[in-house]
């Protein structure tokens, strides 16, 4: 005899009576994801003990198409204006447009994936974009489970997730290369989270270049896990104490903030220090003085991102892993 409603426990049920994420319930439940064995039967001999049936998900159908697509952002991005997502996401809509398909937006968190889920139950949508790459990401859990196609911004470690990227840590070895040969030798780096990869990446590329001029690697030179004003105000604080001659920021909003706190502190940039940047945007040409950084064509990201998952949904043999190129641009701040 079949289940009955009353007979079925859904994955918000049990996270809730294992005081555990939904995240962990459906990576027990599926055999999928990282998870100790432990957590796994301890979620399984729930489930038994309950006597109800799990409420399995229905998977995604070409047969069913919506003739919508999903962009998931990361939640933190909705109080920041980030010239790198507007031009992607406007890429993703033209190449969706000329498809014959619409675009839909969601946040999600790693603690919190709730509209993603909602679209996905609800058939919403017929393909997702995730828009920034990060370790243990909940969004893959629930997109395999609905088997629903996606692509996913930035680099991921298995080769099989379809995945376009600019070549993060060619660009930031190649920048640090030219700073070096312009003169620094204590070039620090301050960086976002290393959640993801994107910042990561940049790290490594970072240090890859300095042994290339016998510059001994020193971590006191570099602050990660920088994404608020606090935050920012420390680790500044840290790597000046250090003396650097140059300061590299992973991305062109840090570089922005940090031009304004140098400024703040009487810092004459390029004379005291220099400043560059590991992604360009037009904030970095309304500073005084402008600021060098690497050029991504993020708009032709986000267009290559969903061409791949378009051609996925037709079913056309595609190559499912892209680098895209870069650019390196030189203005006053290290002149």
């Amino acid at each position: 005899m079949a289940n009955t409603e009353k007979d079925r426990i859904s994955i918000e049920e049990i996270a809730q009576a294992l005081q555990v994420s939904k995240t962990t319930v459906s990576r027990a439940l599926s055999g999928k994801g990282r998870i100790s064995e432990s957590t796994r039967k301890r979620v399984r001999d729930y489930v038994t003990s309950t006597g109800a049936a799990p409420i399995v998900r229905t998977q995604w159908s070409g047969n069913t198409a919506t003739h919508n697509l999903s962009m998931v952002i990361p939640d933190h991005f909705v109080k920041l204006d980030l010239p790198f997502l507007r031009k992607c996401m406007g890429g993703i809509s033209m190449m969706a447009a000329q498809r014959g398909y619409d675009l839909l937006l969601c946040y999600a968190s790693a603690s919190d994936t709730t509209q993603l889920e909602r679209q996905l139950a609800n058939h919403k949508t017929d393909g997702v974009i995730l828009s920034r790459a990060m370790e243990d990401d909940p969004c893959l859990d629930l997109l395999r489970q609905y088997a629903v196609p996606y692509v996913v911004i930035g680099r991921c470690e298995c080769d099989q997730i379809p995945q376009v990227d600019n070549d993060q840590v060619g660009a930031a070895h190649e920048m640090t290369r030219l700073l070096l040969r312009l003169g620094a030798r204590r070039i620090a780096l301050i960086a976002g989270t290393t959640t993801y990869t994107v910042n990561k990446d940049r790290i490594r590329g970072y240090l890859r270049a300095l042994p290339e001029f016998g510059v001994p690697e020193d971590r006191r030179l570099v602050q990660d896990g920088v994404e608020n004003a606090a935050q920012l105000a420390d680790a500044l604080e840290a790597l000046l104490e250090q003396r650097p001659d140059c300061l590299l920021c992973g991305d062109d909003r840090l570089a922005f903030d940090v031009m304004q706190a140098l400024h703040a502190r009487h810092i004459r940039v390029p004379q005291d220090l220099q400043v560059a940047s590991l992604y360009d945007s037009e904030l970095l040409t309304s500073t005084m003085p402008a600021v060098s950084a690497v050029q991504f064509d993020a708009e032709r990201l986000g267009t290559a991102a969903c061409r791949m998952l378009l051609d996925i949904l037709s079913r056309k043999q595609t190559n499912t892993r892209l680098v895209e190129g870069y650019q390196l641009i030189l203005r006053d701040s290290t002149k």
